[in-house]
């Protein structure tokens, strides 16, 4: 029988994350993350590194984000294990999306590359779409281990940073009936069946070159939303 030890979720601050004492592990473990592609559609290079140093995070995220993190105890004299991170911080969209097609994958490829060729000037009309939204969640990471995927530890922590959101919400007296936006950007050829389980939607897509992401091959990213109602 495997072995599965046991976690806990804390949030942290941008700030407070710098302090930590496991930080340096947790720029190692969402490296190590991103390094191992979820599908054999979309290759990324063997040593692509997502955190250039321990401060990059915080910045990414800013004062008003935060990251959720799950530590495996290990012990009462040593540092616990960080096991997973997902971090939440403001939405900016560039408003260069294309508006998503829900059954574009049912095209015909020869009718699409002669649409294409035909509509150019419509494509970069189309380009100028906006994906607005509150809060993007980023830097969604688990250990390249068995032990820690597929236990639904990612879901736990964007759980932990949506649920936190909507306190801050009521803290501020926001209206509970409007819903917060939460968005997320994904390969679709990587993750995006995966967030499409998670109950996210997309909103816009865009294809992207190779060397962005340091992916290895054209890719589509997906602007993904799901819409949180508070309570």
């Amino acid at each position: 029988m495997m072995f599965e030890p046991a976690f806990h979720i804390k949030l942290y601050t941008s700030t407070e994350l710098l302090s930590q004492p496991w930080l340096s592990d947790l720029t190692s473990m969402v490296n190590a993350s991103y390094r191992v592609s979820h599908t054999s559609n979309i290759k990324f290079p063997t040593d692509k590194t997502r955190l250039l140093s321990d401060s990059q995070l915080s910045k990414e995220i800013g004062p008003d984000g935060f990251t959720a993190v799950a530590l495996a105890d290990s012990g009462p004299y040593q540092k616990p294990e960080v096991i997973g991170t997902a971090s939440l911080k403001k939405w900016k969209d560039d408003g260069l999306w294309t508006p998503f097609k829900e059954h574009e994958e049912e095209v015909d490829p020869v009718v699409a590359e002669l649409e294409d060729e035909a509509n150019q000037e419509m494509d970069r009309m189309l380009a100028q779409h906006a994906c607005p939204g509150d809060y993007e969640i980023a830097v969604v990471a688990l250990p390249p281990d068995s032990r820690y995927r597929g236990r639904g530890i990612a879901g736990h922590l964007v759980r932990a940073c949506e649920e936190e959101v909507l306190r801050r919400h009521r803290v501020e007296n926001r209206d509970p009936s409007s819903p917060v936006r939460m968005m997320i950007l994904v390969a679709k050829e990587d993750t995006g069946a995966y967030w499409l389980k998670q109950g996210f939607k997309v909103l816009g897509s865009r294809k992207c070159a190779v060397g962005v992401w340091s992916a290895l091959e054209e890719f589509t990213m997906w602007a993904m939303i799901r819409e949180l109602l508070g309570q």
